[in-house]
């Protein structure tokens, strides 16, 4: 790039606040190119503004994706791109029945193709289901599915096409997809079998020269499926840097868009490092616009001049009714599929305030994992606080997929009683301190940067938890059948296997010996075990409690 090309740029990238640039008579003339890019991401097959788990409406969806992006179609004589950063493939019953368990063409897939999609990232959950349902999605839809740092290990070539190169009216421009690496440390083997990923910083230098210098892209986004490892707004590390790569990515020279996913974080379009960077949430609730202006010097590439960005939200926007029943049928399917009872409840069953006291609901996953594994522990989360409250009737297997949200499937591993303390205490950083207020009763301090679904509960055994004490020591009282936990002893211990590969952070279980591992997700094994019984009948053992040491009659603090 010559030196005037570079102060332009420089001079543009300095100006990240201006929405419109003034510049001399001539460079507005023939040479002034105008594109639109629109963006989504982690759309979790929400195809249409219902949630089947819980018989409600919610809020976004490709309905409403559809007609936002009609409308902005209609709204402007210039090129429009539409592009997604991954996690389609998964998510909702919608797509996950039918995709998987019917082996019908994917929901999701279909309707991004009705809306004219052109390029979509592999996101880590589309890995969900193995190889095999994810290269026929592939092989459904009108757009490729990008990955350039997702490597076949026996030649070292790119698993999936590494870029697409587009054609927008007078704009060459050259859309490279990326993964997050951490694949191995959520899903099976099996279900990335052959596969190795590359770092994405390393890769996206790599095809980032190949796009401006072998294709003469005028223009070059990247679509990663991975968040920032160091905030945007405050510049401190998160510690995500195993699975974000956003800050790198940023850093490397020649991105102009840097359009990204996987942490769900609404993030307006801004300058990172000279990069113009976004994240649009999740499902269809937010959809990034980003219009551009490029100036073309003699016969050079474009460079963009000026931009402006926004995050549009979609939550309760207008709806796409051709597209909604274009899928009514396959939603009807569900539905009764979901309503069918699995057994009945004689009693009222609540999820809520789960994270602080011991509950019949998450005492019923671990049943169901130790029954299914034999194992003598089981590690388990309250994956969601939104599963609707049972009362005494039917159980459907609506309410199961409410309170168990994700295909997880499970492994045993092998463990000693000391690493399963160390597996507790990790749990534990989440309850954080005990606030006494005069004028009121105690409440628990927790930490909000534990996320709820890495907030782990233990059957097997009994033990108290003290948020008083430092992190690392919170886990007191540990018994097994009566008897002080012995940590020389080996144990094995059931958990899904997100967990299992070290998902969550959690010490020792991505190196453990694994004993066993189901082929039924778990979700589908409560159905199993529902429907074995002739009532339910939920009840909490209590065997682990949040209970601070009381010196005398002294709150602690």
């Amino acid at each position: 790039m010559d030196t005037r090309k570079r102060l332009i740029l420089l001079t543009t990238l300095m100006c990240a606040a201006v929405t419109h640039w003034l510049l001399p008579a001539s460079a507005h003339a023939a040479d002034t190119l105008k594109l639109t890019i629109l963006h989504t991401s982690d759309l979790h097959g929400q195809v249409l503004p219902f949630d089947d788990a819980r018989d409600s409406g919610v809020p976004g969806s490709l309905a409403r994706v559809s007609a936002g992006v009609t409308a902005i179609r209609a709204s402007t004589d210039h090129p429009v791109l539409l592009v997604d950063s991954g996690d389609t493939l998964q998510g909702t019953p919608l797509e996950e029945m039918a995709h998987i368990r019917w082996n019908e063409a994917s929901p999701t897939i279909e309707a991004m193709n009705r809306i004219g999609y052109a390029a979509m990232a592999v996101g880590n959950h589309e890995f969900n289901f193995g190889m095999g349902p994810l290269r026929r999605a592939e092989a459904e839809a009108d757009f490729p599915f990008l990955a350039a740092n997702a490597i076949k290990v026996k030649d070292g070539l790119p698993a999936f096409q590494p870029f697409v190169v587009k054609e927008m009216g007078q704009v060459r421009v050259g859309i490279l997809g990326l993964v997050t690496p951490n694949i191995p440390g959520w899903e099976e083997p099996a279900h990335y079998e052959g596969l190795a990923f590359e770092p994405m910083d390393e890769a996206a230098r790599h095809w980032v020269s190949i796009l401006r210098e072998d294709e003469n892209c005028d223009l070059v986004i990247v679509l990663a499926h991975t968040g920032f490892e160091i905030d945007p707004e405050t510049g401190e590390t998160d510690g995500t840097g195993y699975e974000n790569f956003g800050d790198r990515l940023a850093r490397v020279s020649g991105i102009d868009l840097l359009l990204t996913g996987h942490a769900h974080q609404n993030l307006p379009p801004r300058l990172l490092h000279g990069t113009i960077i976004s994240q649009p949430s999740s499902r269809g609730r937010v959809m990034t616009r980003i219009d551009l202006e490029l100036n073309r010097m003699g016969e050079g590439p474009a460079s963009i001049v000026s931009w402006h960005g926004e995050n549009i939200d979609l939550a309760e926007s207008e709806v796409d009714q051709v597209l909604v029943e274009k899928f009514e049928p396959q939603h009807r399917r569900v539905v009764e599929a979901l309503a069918r009872p699995l057994t009945v409840v004689d009693r009222a069953v609540s999820v809520r305030r789960c994270r602080l006291r011991d509950c019949a609901a998450q005492d019923l996953i671990h049943q169901v994992q130790l029954k299914a594994s034999g194992a003598d522990l089981s590690l388990a989360s309250l994956l969601t606080g939104s599963t609707p409250d049972l009362v005494p009737g039917p159980v459907t297997s609506r309410w199961v997929r409410s309170l168990y949200v994700y295909p997880n499937t499970l492994r045993s591993v092998k463990l000693t009683g000391a690493q399963v303390k160390d597996v507790l205490e990790h749990a534990a950083r989440y309850y954080d301190g005990v606030e006494c207020p005069a004028d009121g009763p105690c409440v628990i301090v927790v930490d909000p940067d534990v996320r709820h679904y890495n907030v782990d509960t233990m059957q097997g055994l009994s033990y108290r938890i003290d948020p008083t004490r430092p992190e690392g020591d919170r886990v007191r009282d540990l018994r097994r059948n009566g008897h002080p936990l012995d940590l020389q002893a080996d144990f094995t211990m059931v958990c899904n296997n997100y967990r299992a590969a070290g998902g969550g952070g959690f010490p020792h279980l991505a190196e453990a010996e694994v004993i066993w591992r189901s082929s039924e997700e778990v979700a589908s094994l409560i159905d199993d075990h529902l429907t074995r019984l002739k009532t339910w009948s939920p009840e909490a053992d209590l065997n682990w409690v949040i209970a601070p040491e009381i010196d005398g009659e002294k709150n602690p603090k």
